[in-house]
């Protein structure tokens, strides 16, 4: 089997994990989000690292995510970030899923849920606040609700949340609209539920919007969306074999399209990874990786399976030997920060397009 693979250090994850913590004030919750399977990294052994951690919530996106970790037998309350149509509502409700809500459609559809199953459904609010996404926008969509879920049997209303659009711009203007709004609204609420605005980037430049509890995503997996000290550290590193090495003359071309031309003798490493594998094809004759401690060029076209690097500057290189592409080799590293700038996207994009035919190996450090 081709030594192609991702590798996940449960060590870092749960460094990440103490390190957000300790910048929390006294009292306020940390809730870790798994979803899109932890940012491709493993949602079952994510989860469980962050509860060893101490993490107090889990975040998913759908019902499918917190059944699985259900099923990975972690305890945690776990909160699902959007509403569900009726089927996805009575399965999330037998695993003891936490809900969300922004209509009283769906306070009728939870009820219904709950009174089948014979449980209470403990249920956050979700508003809008500027994001333009889901949630109640006003007083008088919150007042719905809220009248609603009153009069719903197994209803129970314990949290409310929103989410911001700009938190990692410079401006703080917007975010500080959006927050005024919130505060406008979480008045007419019921008093002690549980109050949450902030995700990675709120979570590490306004302490004002702490609240009971924040939301960690990408931050969790080593990459801050804002300029931080915090020393976090990257989960994901990514190695691929090199099966074939050459040596190439000037005038010859490599890849489809011949879009690269070798100007004099080359040395050519085929790398057994492509966009199959989630290396994006965006990455054509500009992304590098890393050999033998040193920065390699993409050459020409990026194939599903395979990559072709020069590897001139490398020293000895040999079939059977690694490339890094996300991840530290010698002095020199690679982030996905780094691939995001190359092909116009964030990290996160980076790290959930590597496929599933990449293996994922957990480790502890």
């Amino acid at each position: 089997m081709r030594q192609t693979y991702a590798r996940i250090s449960l060590d870092n994850y749960r460094e990440n994990v103490f390190t957000l913590r300790s910048f929390l004030g006294a009292g306020v919750r940390l809730l870790a989000v798994v979803k899109a399977d932890a940012y491709g990294h493993g949602i079952e052994r994510i989860a469980g690292a962050a509860e060893q951690a101490g993490a107090d919530w889990l975040g998913v996106a759908m019902s499918e995510e917190g059944i699985a970790v259900r099923r990975a037998g972690i305890s945690l309350p776990v909160l699902i970030f959007t509403a569900l149509n009726e089927q996805d509502t009575f399965s999330a409700l037998e695993q003891g899923l936490t809900l969300c809500a922004y209509t009283p459609e769906h306070i009728a559809s939870i009820s219904k849920a709950a009174e089948k199953l014979g449980r209470a459904a403990d249920v956050h609010v979700k508003l809008d606040t500027g994001m333009n996404r889901i949630g109640a926008r006003d007083e008088a969509e919150l007042n719905a609700l809220l009248e609603a879920a009153g009069k719903a049997p197994g209803v129970r209303l314990t949290g409310a949340f929103m989410h911001f659009a700009c938190a990692d711009s410079p401006d703080p203007s917007f975010s500080d609209r959006q927050l005024e709004r919130f505060h406008q609204l979480i008045h007419l609420l019921p008093k002690g539920i549980l109050l949450h605005a902030a995700g990675s980037s709120a979570l590490l430049t306004r302490r004002d919007a702490h609240f009971d509890m924040v939301r960690a995503g990408i931050a969790l997996y080593g990459y801050s969306p804002v300029k931080t000290s915090l020393p976090l550290k990257p989960v994901l590193s990514w190695a691929a074999e090199i099966s074939h090495v050459k040596g190439i003359g000037k005038g010859d071309c490599v890849s489809y399209g011949a879009t690269f031309e070798a100007g004099g003798p080359m040395k050519v490493a085929t790398v057994s990874v492509g966009y199959g594998d989630g290396f994006s094809r965006m990455l054509s004759n500009r992304g590098q990786v890393l050999i033998n401690g040193q920065r390699c060029r993409v050459l020409g076209r990026v194939c599903m399976d395979q990559i072709m690097v020069d590897a001139t500057e490398a020293g000895q290189v040999k079939p059977g030997d690694q490339a890094v592409l996300i991840g530290t080799q010698g002095e020199e590293r690679i982030t996905a920060n780094d691939i995001a700038v190359q092909t116009g996207t964030i990290p996160y994009e980076v790290l959930l397009n590597i496929s599933k035919r990449v293996p994922r190996r957990y480790g502890q450090g």
